[in-house]
């Protein structure tokens, strides 16, 4: 995964208002989101995908952050490798946009 697919893939969700079966966005301001572990089992059993923290679909695809990048990315990779069976080996490519 590269920063230029990820920034096209932020485009395309706020171009089309919606989120697609290959991209995903989580607010994460307030905390881990409660609801990552459908989405990671949801990718892992399809095609993959993409999954954005620090957007908010409810405000319109805004940008507004996320709590603490050291924290969500330990919590990412628990989640992948602690809590799905098979174990699920996820890219973590966090950047400013």
């Amino acid at each position: 995964m590269e920063k230029v697919e990820v920034i096209e893939s932020i485009e395309l969700i706020r171009k089309y208002n919606t989120e697609t079966n290959k991209i995903e966005v989580k607010t994460a301001l307030g905390g881990f989101p409660k609801k990552c572990y459908d989405t990671f089992s949801s990718f892992s059993n399809k095609y993959g995908g993409i999954i954005i923290f620090g957007i908010n679909e409810n405000e319109g695809f805004k940008t507004e952050g996320v709590y603490n990048i050291n924290d969500l990315q330990k919590q990412i990779t628990s989640l992948c490798n602690d809590s799905m069976e098979p174990s699920i080996r996820c890219d973590i490519l966090p950047f400013r946009v």
